[in-house]
């Protein structure tokens, strides 16, 4: 019964999340932010590097189009989704003021109603994964973008840096301790490591789970796929390699990872 009611608050708590973000990125105000279209010159690169040509692509968090319609514009079969509604309506007004075809659909992330090795290849720019609640959520999404990659298709991410020295140092600090004070018995929201709250009318994501490198390689593995590709998008862009320094940098970490020929999503023994 304890084990029953344990998975039942986690799924609640995993409810409650999502539906905080989905709530904040069907703001006016938000997806007017995300109203630009074209990939960043980190995301070129690895685009033109392991994007084939008549490549199928999901575009998995699309926002309001930003890389789906440049992906269409190079020609590529993309489809754009993404948990609000308000996001893809103004995904497709921007690809028909673009003049491209891209197929946009309102979807979970973590139960994808799609066919099983349906793409080429999965793009999920900038924060998208990071919204996904907690470890499990992040998991759950992974193992869904496995089962629609085709074998040896690629996995194109980006997250953020849990120890870069920039802005959101502070806020990470201090959601750091208050997850120390929850592990104590007092109140917080904060139940696992990375995870960020933050109510200011100015911040869209008012959840967050920032994780570091190793827990993302962890659970990468953990799902079936080989890591490829992993640098800060500052070294990407600027022809860098990776290096040590490269923890504590502001910007965006990249990933490429490929679906091995595995059985896929390893069950969880614990």
């Amino acid at each position: 019964m304890a084990g029953k009611g344990a998975g039942g608050e986690g799924e609640r708590r995993a409810r409650l999340l999502r539906d905080l973000v989905r709530s904040s990125y069907e703001q006016p105000v938000v997806v007017a932010r995300y109203t630009t279209v074209g990939l960043w010159p980190a995301e070129e690169i690895l685009a033109l590097e392991h994007i084939p040509d008549q490549a199928r692509v999901l575009d998995l968090g699309c926002g309001a189009g930003r890389c789906a319609i440049a992906l269409a514009e190079m020609g590529l079969e993309v489809v754009g989704v993404d948990l609000s509604r308000s996001m893809i309506e103004a995904a497709r007004a921007q690809a028909e003021l673009a003049g491209v075809q891209v197929e946009f659909q309102v979807m979970d992330a973590m139960d994808l109603e799609l066919p099983a090795e349906g793409f080429d290849v999965v793009l999920c720019a900038y924060n998208g994964l990071e919204l996904m609640p907690g470890f499990a959520g992040k998991k759950r999404a992974l193992a869904e973008v496995w089962r629609v990659l085709v074998p040896g298709g690629r996995f194109v991410f980006s997250s953020h840096s849990l120890f870069a020295l920039n802005y959101f140092a502070p806020y990470r600090f201090l959601a750091f301790l208050r997850l120390c004070l929850g592990r104590l018995g007092w109140p917080v929201r904060e139940r696992e490591l990375g995870e960020r709250f933050i109510d200011d009318e100015w911040e869209e994501a008012k959840y967050l789970q920032i994780l570091p490198p190793s827990t993302w390689k962890r659970l990468l593995r953990e799902v079936g796929f080989k890591l490829v590709y992993f640098n800060t998008r500052q070294r990407l862009e600027s022809g860098r390699g990776w290096g040590m320094g490269g923890h504590f940098e502001d910007g965006e970490r990249f990933y490429v990872a490929a679906k091995s020929g595995g059985t896929g999503p390893q069950k969880s023994t614990g």
